[in-house]
């Protein structure tokens, strides 16, 4: 039997480490550029990128993805 996790997976398309990389480098950009938000958002991301590197674990993996997700949904909507 499936959790409601396993089912989160299966409905969400999977977010692949380039295209977050792609994010990233928008936020960055962005940032650079003096969008405030811009520089939230990627500090968020970076933040949750730096705890899913330091313990490997498949939950901070899953919150950074999340976070990446986030932050793809923010950039459809408020970039050029």
């Amino acid at each position: 039997m499936q959790g409601i996790s396993d089912l989160d997976g299966v409905a969400t398309p999977a977010t692949s480490d380039t295209e977050i990389e792609i994010i990233e480098n928008k936020l960055l950009r962005l940032a650079i550029e003096g969008d405030r938000e811009a520089t939230r958002q990627y500090a968020d991301l970076f933040l949750s990128r730096l705890e899913w590197e330091r313990t490997r674990s498949a939950k901070h993996r899953q919150d950074f993805v999340d976070q990446a997700q986030d932050a793809h949904a923010w950039l459809a909507v408020n970039s050029l």
